[in-house]
């Protein structure tokens, strides 16, 4: 890893050791999957510290996207792995997601065989008034109201891969799930998300936020999220990997145990003193790149039409709330591939996706 090369070019790393990280037990307080950027992360290791500059030297070998903050000093016994409490996810969305379901994707649903319906192109002028859409008040109340009801513990095997996934293993618990005030960046109107977890499973954040998008644009009861938490197998869409980040691991159990009885740690883990420096990390690395590549990819626009253009797995987004038979999960059985009108090719899946499942 571009870490691990860093610590032992700074010296942090002997050059015994430098040849395998095990050699000094390097580990990770979270994992997130390829694509999925950290704004905050926590490694434990076996360190070299004599050196008073040797932050600034690991940051010397690293790239400007990659920023060592500090270190502490820990209990022989550390593992940042295990003796992290929960972990915060950020989940940065633009609010025309949100706007209310197209007749003409309804059309195309309707009248059009499954395996030959294409997702229309978005003309230039369309996406401009969709960057001018801006989120009513009673719009924002409900988004708050629906992720709050993810607080608490509960059964997210529809928030899952189907695979391995059982009653017994699919609980977690969510310690808090907040919804930022809107955010104008580069004329459009975007969200930030986070929520506070112990730990995540395979596509859980990004159903999540998928199944709430789908929810708020047609108006559907919340109690449909209760329905989720209990129903036999559903497909929920994961919402684009895009806008997902790890924000940062919480040791607050760890910090409260080393404050209280006498031990070789010397300072709480926490990134508080760094939070102006994050916040312009976070900036100019993350959210312009999100952005960015929104403006140029239409990636949300393109989940959102093809949520709309092939609904056949999401009939129980209804007002009843009521799980049509045909949308139960069915292993095994494969979905025709998604188009795009332009090109007729299929369009590539995305695993930008966190894998935190630590239980």
């Amino acid at each position: 890893s571009e870490l691990f090369k860093a610590l032992c070019a700074a010296g942090a790393v002997s050059a015994e050791n430098a040849v395998d990280q095990s050699k000094v037990q390097l580990q990770r307080a979270a994992r997130t999957d390829k694509g999925v950027h950290a704004a905050g992360q926590v490694v434990s290791l076996k360190m070299i510290i004599e050196d008073s500059k040797i932050i600034e030297k690991i940051n010397q070998h690293l790239p400007a996207q990659i920023r060592a903050w500090d270190y502490v000093k820990v209990v022989r016994s550390f593992n940042s792995k295990t003796m992290c409490d929960s972990r915060i996810y950020e989940y940065m969305l633009p609010t025309y997601v949100f706007m209310p379901p197209s007749p003409e994707y309804a059309q195309i649903a309707q009248n059009v065989a499954f395996d030959e319906r294409c997702v229309p192109d978005t003309t230039d002028e369309d996406m401009k008034a969709k960057r001018e859409f801006r989120a009513p008040a009673e719009l924002l109340e409900y988004v708050r109201n629906a992720f709050q009801a993810y607080v608490g513990s509960h059964d997210f095997r529809n928030f899952t891969v189907t695979k391995g996934c059982t009653a017994n293993n699919s609980r977690r618990y969510i310690h808090s799930f907040t919804v930022s005030d809107p955010m104008i960046i580069q004329g459009g109107e975007w969200l930030s998300l986070k929520v506070k977890g112990q730990s995540f499973m395979l596509h859980q954040i990004r159903k999540m936020v998928g199944l709430i998008i789908m929810m708020a644009r047609s108006d559907i009861p919340l109690r449909l999220i209760d329905v989720m938490f209990s129903s036999a197998r559903v497909n929920v869409p994961k919402a684009p990997g895009l806008g997902l980040l790890l924000e940062c691991p919480v040791f607050d159990g760890y910090n409260r145990r080393a404050n209280t009885q006498k031990s070789e740690a010397d300072s709480p883990i926490t990134f508080e003193p760094y939070v102006k420096e994050i916040t312009e990390f976070k900036q100019k690395f993350i959210y312009d790149n999100i952005v960015d590549t929104e403006m140029k990819e239409r990636t949300f626009d393109f989940w959102a039409k093809s949520t709309q253009v092939f609904p056949e797995q999401y009939l129980y987004i209804n007002k009843e709330c009521e799980i049509p038979e045909s949308t139960l999960v069915v292993t095994g059985v494969s979905m025709p591939r998604r188009r795009r009108i332009v090109d007729d090719k299929p369009a590539e899946s995305s695993e930008d996706e966190v894998d935190t499942n630590d239980s």
